[in-house]
């Protein structure tokens, strides 16, 4: 029962902290909407980019997490500060290709994700702005999993708290002109977001250094950096960065199939995906947490207690993602109609969803195996192996000739997509009853 309450202890900060980021989302998108089904599909794709970037900087910080989780189980503060830097510095070098793309080419970027003239028009002005806000964004990422790893994972949810009232305020001001304020559309949304990561990431730094918390990095623990260290974190971090790089780049390549299949449909996976966030964030903040958890556990060698802590995490994870389920369907139906958008695709989003929701049980076994267990004990190169094969050589595919082929619905393309889950599954299954990815990555620094 007491690892079940540890769970729980970290899980329900980070599922709240998501629970409450896809709120706002599903607020602004709710804004946008009122705006149209051009605006809201320029800031979807606009957003795109911004998703592929974040799935990317996930994967290299969580790829750092690995060390963060088992350098606190080892309680070698020194060790989780050198971590930190070293994931800062990376994540910084990494945010600016993705600055240099937002802000320099943004037709570019929107051009790849969709042909539409009058969409990417529209977008232009929203990409330029919110590059600005990517290495704030690292910055905060970085920290934020840092506190999770030593067991203050409320703090990033108050700062979370913090951050997205000032969007959503500052979102409703900005692109209505409230209050005084000029009326700036879809630029004022992107202005209100950027300010909001800025507070978010001030915040961030504030509390770690102000606080005196484990983990301050500082210029000495850059220079402690040693070639041996930095070869055993990218050992384990690239191939994590390159797991999310694959998997969100195959993510954006269904966006542009469903892009190619028309505006109607760029706007229906924009809503459902804003309400499906939310019964994806609550269950998989159980494989976050269990990645923490297991990761304290390794870095002290407890093996077979790293592994019954991850079977009881299973289980949870499983039930939750039931219960989410059923409630993510349900809100569908019942908010679906607040859009303002066509009968049509508000149909497609209701068929979507349920698709979505009945493999909901399925991506999360998938997901806590990848984030919370095999990365956890720095498997990575597997993970990486089996998220890039099953994406690109099977969901990829599908829904390529689904969508632009055999011009199939958007419902029926989503479902074939959902066959990679199942492949991947089977897998990742074996790979977790073999033990193999139980590990000290300390033991290799």
């Amino acid at each position: 029962m007491d690892i079940y309450k540890r769970i729980i202890r970290i899980a329900f900060p980070i599922a709240l902290q998501q629970v409450i980021f896809t709120s706002v989302n599903f607020v602004d998108t709710l804004m946008i909407g009122l705006l149209g089904e051009v605006a809201i599909a320029s800031v979807g794709l606009s957003n795109q980019f911004f998703f592929l970037y974040n799935l990317i900087l996930f994967g290299l910080v969580s790829g750092g997490g690995i060390f963060f989780a088992q350098y606190w189980g080892k309680k070698d503060e020194d060790g989780l500060s050198r971590s930190v830097a070293l994931t800062i510095l990376s994540s910084l070098l990494f945010s600016i290709p993705f600055f240099l793309l937002s802000y320099f080419a943004p037709e570019m970027v929107l051009r790849f994700f969709s042909p539409d003239i009058e969409v990417i028009k529209a977008g232009i002005p929203y990409l330029k702005v919110i590059a600005f806000s990517y290495p704030l964004f690292a910055i905060t990422m970085v920290f934020s999993f840092m506190l999770r790893s030593i067991g203050k994972a409320h703090l990033p949810l108050i700062i979370t708290i913090i951050e997205l009232s000032t969007n959503i305020v500052l979102n409703y001001l900005l692109i209505f002109g409230k209050l005084g304020f000029p009326v700036l559309g879809i630029k004022g949304a992107a202005i209100g977001t950027l300010i909001a990561r800025a507070i978010g990431c001030i915040a961030t730094v504030f509390i770690v250094y102000v606080g005196k918390l484990p983990g301050r990095a500082y210029f000495k623990h850059v220079a402690e950096l040693n070639s041996k260290f930095v070869k055993n974190f990218f050992h384990y971090a690239l191939p994590t960065l390159a797991n999310e790089f694959a998997w969100s780049l195959g993510f954006t390549m269904y966006s542009v199939v469903y892009a190619h299949m028309g505006t109607d449909v760029i706007a229906a996976q924009r809503v459902m995906s804003t309400i499906e966030g939310f019964a994806v964030s609550v269950t998989f903040s159980i494989a976050n947490a269990a990645s923490v958890i297991i990761g304290n556990i390794l870095g002290v060698s407890k093996f077979e207690e790293a592994f019954e802590t991850s079977k009881k995490a299973l289980k949870l994870a499983e039930l939750i993602s039931v219960i989410a389920a059923i409630i993510g369907i349900v809100t569908t139906f019942l908010v679906v109609d607040v859009f303002d958008v066509s009968e049509e695709v508000k149909n497609m989003v209701k068929v979507t969803i349920v698709i979505s929701m009945g493999f909901l049980p399925v991506k999360i076994f998938n997901g806590m195996n990848v984030v919370g267990f095999l990365r956890a004990g720095g498997d990575t190169r597997f993970s990486f192996l089996v998220e890039a094969s099953t994406l690109w050589l099977i969901g990829v595919p599908l829904a390529a000739v689904g969508g632009l082929i055999l011009d199939l619905s958007f419902p029926t393309v989503y479902f074939l997509t959902m066959m990679e889950e199942i492949i991947k599954s089977i897998i990742l299954f074996f790979r977790y009853r073999s033990k193999k990815w139980l590990r000290n990555v300390l033991e290799e620094a």
